[in-house]
């Protein structure tokens, strides 16, 4: 399994507000702490959530493309000299 960087998700979904996500997190951890859950099972829930968040933070940076600038020079000054 590659590293899953769990620390920069979690800020990520601090910096994003993805608070679903870190919900799901908790979730996650709880079910270590309060069950006797098989190792695969974690990872692959942990593996799950991971993709989750990087679809979510990547969706998030593609709604903040800045716009183009709509005025151009011409517009601003005009074309005297």
């Amino acid at each position: 399994m590659d590293a899953i960087k769990v620390t920069q998700l979690i800020d990520e979904c601090l910096i994003f507000d993805l608070e679903d996500h870190l919900a799901q997190f908790d979730a996650i951890m709880d079910s270590l702490v309060e069950t006797d859950v098989q190792r695969h099972t974690i990872r692959e829930a942990l593996a799950d959530w991971c993709q989750s968040v990087n679809e979510s933070v990547e969706e998030c940076i593609a709604e903040q493309v800045p716009e183009e600038p709509t005025l151009t020079a011409d517009k601003i000054f005009g074309t005297e000299v």
